[in-house]
């Protein structure tokens, strides 16, 4: 696949994925966007050079690290500096 088709599909499946989770009802809200981040770390994780394909790269890692947050256990979770208790 050249780097052309890999962008456009890197692009469609980002869309679908937002369709995906805007459709889902609260219950199911959660789940459905921890497995749709993880899928696009997993998918597209080593095709992203940040030289070539910066955006994609900063998407990605923007992916992995609300992916990351959101598994934390509330005990694991800081408070931020400035922020109300």
């Amino acid at each position: 696949m050249s780097t052309s088709e890999s962008n456009v599909h890197f692009w469609n499946h980002l869309l679908a994925t937002a369709e995906l989770i805007e459709s889902v009802d609260a219950a199911e809200a959660r789940a459905v966007v921890m497995e749709q981040l993880s899928t696009i770390g997993e998918a597209f994780g080593d095709c992203a050079d940040p030289v070539e394909s910066f955006e994609e790269y900063v998407v990605i890692k923007l992916s992995q690290a609300i992916h990351a947050a959101l598994e934390m256990q509330p005990s694991e979770v800081t408070q931020v500096p400035g922020s109300p208790t």
